[in-house]
């Protein structure tokens, strides 16, 4: 598992001294390998330990020693596997505590910080770096979702992996990750909060900056039975959870393709000022799913004044609907769809955001064109610079109107125009309902952030 480690952050490119220390072998993966941490020709700023659960506390002892004053501890069998367990994480704090040092873990996978090329997780990262934390009790969730970002286009900022939390609990790194710069929103796994006071301050604080997703799964007596056995967490009442998270702005969330959905919106849109929705499709199906997820999320889809729709008739072909939902049906001029259509939407003054779906690149045609052996030819090379130019003005209109707008499509960024979206700040979510639900968390937190305002 170390050495697998160890190659992701080589893969990550890393720039930073790497010094692998093991007892037998010369060389790992290319580099020098030194017999132990008295050998190293400079003190580094982090240990990452893969070791025997036994030799954990002795070896970090001696990393202490040496003067090292951070480390991450990947070895399990302390507080999750029971009373022995505790024991060997108590002499575990006993060191960290005498020498003033810095852990993260035990029982965790690591951290990353992806504008460094940091991840000392096992799982490559293969995109740039973006503006959303991690902060998970569970490893998994924390780098298993690299794959899951890369396909939608969702960008990392960093992950932490916070395991047993024996001596850095996730507290800690909420508070660090509330002024760390490139950090637009948060989001957090949570299996157990220890110190919940203590959460509370740190948490409404940190709302207060910037927001707070969480995904809590310790409510249920299932839920807290594996917390226990995975991290060693406490769960607690999901009813005091909830209270708690709707004091401090947190934005609480059922799933974690919710969270991550949540945390992109949130990291990259305005909040809506109010709830007025409009519903912006080229297909039936999906318009009436957003429509009825709106309702469901207590949002409104309110009809247009006769004057909008009047606006809107001039552009439209009379097979559309222009009521709201405004519903295109294989209207194909994009240039209404990308550009004339949601900025006349959005400067009517009738509505607080847009979600919308239809938005199509070349993928259809070039898949179509590939089949069929070259027997037919779609415009292709003029149709992607129109549509790229023309989503340049729509990924400004949140910025410009401050009124967010949210994309959802079956396709991710295998398509360049949902890719084109993605990489300028436009999120592009899978299903109709979950471009709702992701509405749903921008508008709590700007109303949370709008009720607990400092005078």
């Amino acid at each position: 598992m170390g050495t697998g480690q160890l190659a992701t952050l080589i893969f990550q490119g890393f720039n930073g001294k790497i010094y692998p220390v093991h007892p037998k072998e010369s060389t790992v993966l290319g580099y020098k390998a030194y017999r132990s941490i008295f050998d190293l020709p400079e003190t580094p700023d982090l240990v990452f330990m893969v070791l025997p659960t036994d030799i954990v506390v002795p070896k970090l002892e001696e990393c202490a020693r040496a003067g090292v004053r951070a480390a991450v501890v990947v070895s399990g069998g302390f507080r999750e596997v029971g009373k022995a367990g505790l024991e060997r994480e108590k002499m575990l704090v006993n060191v960290a505590e005498k020498y003033g040092m810095v852990v993260i873990g035990p029982n965790c996978i690591g951290v990353s910080n992806f504008h460094i090329g940091l991840n000392t997780t096992y799982f490559p990262y293969q995109q740039d770096p973006g503006d959303i934390t991690i902060i998970s009790q569970s490893g998994t969730y924390s780098c298993h979702v690299y794959g899951y970002t890369r396909k939608f286009g969702m960008r990392l900022s960093h992950t932490v992996s916070v395991g047993n939390q024996a001596v850095v609990d996730l507290i800690d790194c909420l508070e660090y990750f509330a002024q760390e710069p490139r950090t637009k929103a948060i989001a957090l796994y949570i299996e157990g909060i220890r110190d919940g006071k203590r959460f509370v301050k740190v948490a409404r604080e940190t709302s207060r900056k910037k927001p707070v997703v969480a995904l809590f799964v310790g409510g249920t007596k299932a839920g807290a039975k594996a917390g226990m056995s995975h991290t060693g967490a406490l769960g607690g009442d999901n009813s005091i959870y909830d209270g708690a998270f709707k004091q401090t702005g947190v934005i609480r969330v059922n799933t974690v393709e919710e969270m991550l959905d949540a945390a992109w919106a949130l990291a990259t849109l305005p909040p809506p000022p109010g709830k007025r929705i409009c519903v912006l499709t080229n297909a039936g199906g999906p318009g009436a799913s957003m429509a009825d997820s709106c309702n469901r999320e207590g949002f409104e889809v309110p009809e247009f004044s006769d004057e909008l729709k009047s606006h809107l008739r001039e552009i439209l072909p009379h097979t559309a609907s222009f009521s709201n939902p405004v519903d295109l049906t294989y209207f194909m001029d994009l240039q209404a769809m990308y550009e004339r259509i949601p900025k006349m939407i959005l400067e009517s003054g009738e509505v607080d955001g847009i979600v919308m779906y239809g938005v199509f690149g070349s993928l259809l045609y070039r898949t179509l064109e590939e089949g069929l052996g070259g027997r037919i030819k779609y415009p292709i090379e003029q149709v992607v610079p129109l549509v790229r130019e023309l989503l340049k003005n729509f990924v400004s209109f949140p910025e410009k109107y401050q009124k967010p707008l949210i994309v959802s499509s079956f396709w991710g960024t295998e398509d360049d125009a949902l890719k084109d979206l993605a990489d300028n700040g436009i999120p592009v979510l899978s299903s109709p309902e979950r471009g709702v639900r992701a509405m749903a968390a921008l508008y709590k937190y700007g109303s949370w952030l709008r009720d607990n305002a400092r005078v």
